[in-house]
């Protein structure tokens, strides 16, 4: 996991954020040609006025900018929209390069959704009403460089500003209320309900396309192929193992000298270069996943009478790929919920995950995954615990972290990415919700036979 989520928290006040006119960056002329382009050939409505003002707090986005837009138009009409642009510092610029999220996620937009979206027309004949809906905001617009294309190759070298990388959504907030969840707390049952469900749909219907349109989807779909080298693959390494340090500090002080709790972490960090090959099987249940599950990366539509979640939207689609089902389910489950809350509702919640994907499955006429039942998606939920204690130990210090937030503009130019996630994790055993949380995770894998 990396802080590249879109916070998108409509209470966020400008006194937060930096002070640079918005205005000055995203002009008429820009927001215009957006609106054409969107139009396809039809007509647009003149800009009469806007508004450009910073969409995400302080420190909440690593590998992004964002800003929030509202545009007035001729017609009477008004718009909202979110505008994600390429980052300005040179090290939150090369970890982008490197992991190419930001072509990745105009592609995921522009062709991968509008491709499903043909499937459930032309090949089940469903039209909008009858389609499965798949829980994405409105694409407006982007462009964005191909960091792996030879022409993409030759920019890394030269200045690029920051709409030369954007992607324009709606801005859900203001259009239909949607809103995101305290990260710092974790989600109960209602907004569990949700979000499985709505995993189930995006792998089922990737699921369908491999089945109906096209077997090979990383070769359509080049975005979707993870080339991240093996320095890349270390920075998170070295994050989880400088956490795993933290947390044996913790362990020693609550539990004493050579504890059991310490022990699992030497372990661990002795495991983690392997982790990825640990939950592949003869027959991997491999789909398209969304890849950075957790509650800051999705917002929530609630009831207004009575509170209630009962919409989702995941958003940061910067780092989905083919992967096995687990990828997912570990991540929203280690990162967003408590040892407490998976003791009394995994179970439930996998057999509503099965339900949905085998739902979506006859819907569109499609085999289910091969040996996929409620015994086997068990076992291989346990078999991938490996990896869920892996993104728990990278990722509740840094999701959990309290204090004053990280100007990411302002840091030293010279930093690099590991350096400045490593504190972006670091005062774990100050903090007695992470403190709480590292202990569970850990007696968690030690009850279930992890460790």
């Amino acid at each position: 996991m990396s802080p590249t989520h879109e916070k998108t928290d409509p209470s966020t006040s400008p006194t937060d954020l930096p002070t640079t006119n918005c205005n000055d960056l995203i002009t008429n002329e820009f927001l215009q040609n957006a609106l054409k382009m969107e139009a396809k050939g039809g007509s647009v409505s003149e800009i009469i006025s806007y508004l450009a003002t910073p969409g995400s707090k302080l420190g909440d986005n690593y590998a992004s900018i964002i800003y929030s837009v509202d545009v007035n138009l001729s017609d009477g009409t008004k718009r909202h929209l979110l505008i994600k642009c390429y980052p300005n510092h040179p090290s939150r610029q090369e970890l982008t390069n490197k992991m190419n999220l930001f072509f990745k996620e105009c592609e995921v937009y522009s062709k991968w959704m509008p491709a499903l979206s043909r499937m459930q027309k032309e090949v089940f004949g469903l039209d909008k009403e009858e389609a499965v809906k798949l829980p994405y905001a409105k694409f407006v617009y982007g462009e964005c460089i191909d960091f792996q294309s030879e022409e993409g190759e030759a920019r890394k070298s030269g200045l690029i500003s920051s709409l030369d990388n954007f992607l324009i959504m709606e801005d859900l907030r203001k259009t239909y209320g949607f809103r995101m969840t305290d990260r710092r707390q974790p989600l109960d049952l209602d907004h569990m309900k949700l979000v499985i469900s709505a995993l189930a749909k995006v792998h089922s219907v990737s699921w369908a396309y491999r089945n109906h349109v096209e077997e090979n989807i990383t070769q359509k779909f080049p975005c979707f192929v993870t080339n991240m080298s093996e320095e890349d693959v270390a920075i998170f390494s070295n994050v989880v193992r400088s956490n795993l340090e933290q947390a044996k500090g913790i362990y020693d002080k609550e539990f004493g000298p050579k504890n059991a709790y310490t022990a699992v972490a030497d372990k661990f960090s002795g495991m983690i270069d392997r982790i990825s090959s640990m939950f592949t099987g003869s027959e991997p249940w491999r789909i398209i996943s969304h890849g950075d599950v957790w509650s800051n990366n999705m917002l929530f539509r609630y009831d207004p009478g009575t509170g209630k979640p009962v919409e989702v939207i995941l958003i940061d689609l910067q780092k989905p790929g083919e992967a096995c089902v687990m990828t997912d389910l570990q991540y929203i489950f280690y990162l967003s919920t408590t040892l407490e809350f998976r003791r009394k509702y995994l179970d439930d919640l996998l057999q509503l995950y099965h339900d949905t994907f085998n739902g979506v499955c006859a819907k569109l006429r499609t085999p289910t995954l091969p040996g996929f039942c409620m015994d086997s998606l068990r076992f291989r939920f346990h078999r991938a615990k490996l990896f869920g204690y892996y993104m728990a130990m990278m990722g509740i210090p840094m999701i959990l972290k309290e204090g004053e937030a990280t100007d990411w503009e302002d840091m030293e130019g010279d930093k690099d990415v590991k350096k400045a996630f490593i504190e972006l994790c670091s005062g774990a055993g100050t903090n007695n919700t992470v403190k709480e949380r590292l202990i569970e995770v850990t007696r968690e894998m030690m009850e279930d036979g992890i460790f």
